[in-house]
């Protein structure tokens, strides 16, 4: 079972227009309703329990009402509509609410609360089947939502103004903190330039295989996201796949419709979690930079993945030679290697650009 996502004939004729459809999203008001799923779920999301016991002292016991109360919001998913359906472009959480609260002003409350009450019915029905609940859903309890829609019905200003409330709060004794201290952002940001990098290199069908999910895979020409139910996505010529990573996620994987597309939910790649650098980590990666030639490897690679043989012709060295300095990076974490077909191609990871965020920047062209 799956929901099978179909592309438009324009968007299959090649991989430049296929690749087209697609578009990452960072957006800390995203992450932010994600860590309320894990506060409302916390058994349910193993990675992050130490964040939920490290905090649990700070929750007042309106917060915890104010968390059941709006959890349709991200109990199952985050509606794209939280996100302005992501007609705004911003990197800045004051700057997404603000948007969010224009947005919400003048969006039609019916609509509002048709969306909601679908969420409501595919928790309680179709969305969590016992085969989900087995699975990725386990010991999931649906929460009441009655008094969320019957608020939004009667009172919807005064809702929004309670939810604003709620999100302030959170922000200023709980997020804002957790943002910094866990390098969230960057960690985000990191997420979305090595997937791109590797969607420029390769092309969109292996950029889904990258993202380390055994739910993504392609049968024929759709693409196929593993879920307890079916459900058939039609995307025209000008729809978007909108990727949305996320830190606190983990284990779901989230497919949304909207207005111009599909939005898609899915967990850092365990790569970008596991950098965790040291003294003795900072010297093996300081001795590999240390040689002219491994340098020149990383400045040729900086463009496009290759392999030892093209390096060895490139900087006139033998292959032996450039073996030598390719095991030496790659046991720095420098670079890491992928087959394709019969070819061992070499790639650098993010890791030199955590250490040194400009470090390409002083080649010379």
């Amino acid at each position: 079972m799956a929901i099978r996502i179909k592309f438009s004939d324009y968007a299959l004729k090649t991989d430049e227009t296929l690749t087209q459809r697609i578009q990452f999203v960072y957006s800390p008001l995203h992450e932010l309703f994600r860590s309320l799923h894990v506060l409302l779920n916390p058994r349910h999301h193993g990675t992050n329990i130490d964040w939920v016991l490290s905090i649990e002292k700070g929750l007042t016991k309106k917060f915890y009402q104010d968390l059941h109360y709006f959890s349709l919001f991200y109990e199952l998913g985050v509606a794209p509509l939280l996100l302005a359906n992501f007609k705004y472009h911003s990197n800045n959480l004051d700057d997404e609410l603000q948007q969010l609260k224009a947005y919400l002003a003048t969006y039609p409350v019916d609509k509002l609360l048709a969306n909601l009450k679908k969420v409501k019915q595919n928790r309680e029905n179709s969305f969590i089947p016992n085969l989900a609940k087995g699975l990725e859903w386990q010991d999931y309890q649906p929460q009441s939502s009655e008094d969320l829609l019957e608020d939004l019905a009667q009172k919807p200003s005064l809702v929004y103004q309670r939810l604003y409330h709620f999100i302030d709060w959170y922000r200023q004794n709980i997020f804002d903190k957790t943002w910094e201290e866990r390098k969230i952002g960057q960690k985000i940001l990191g997420e979305i330039k090595k997937q791109s990098q590797y969607l420029r290199q390769t092309s969109i069908r292996e950029m889904f295989n990258h993202l380390e999910s055994d739910r993504i895979h392609w049968q024929g020409q759709d693409l196929l996201v593993t879920k307890p139910f079916e459900e058939t996505l039609l995307l025209d010529d000008k729809a978007v796949i909108v990727l949305l990573p996320s830190y606190f996620i983990w284990p779901h994987l989230f497919v949304d419709s909207f207005e111009q597309g599909i939005c898609l939910g899915y967990a850092l790649t365990q790569e970008n979690n596991s950098y965790a650098i040291n003294s003795k980590g900072l010297t093996t990666i300081f001795k590999a930079l240390s040689d002219p030639v491994r340098l020149q490897i990383l400045h040729q690679l900086a463009d496009k993945p290759s392999t030892t043989q093209s390096l060895a012709q490139i900087l006139l060295m033998s292959n032996s030679a450039i073996s030598r300095h390719l095991r030496i990076l790659k046991e720095a974490k420098l670079l890491e290697s992928r087959k394709s077909k019969k070819f061992v191609l070499y790639q650098p990871t993010d890791l030199l650009t955590q250490v040194i965020p400009d470090f390409y920047q002083f080649f010379d062209e």
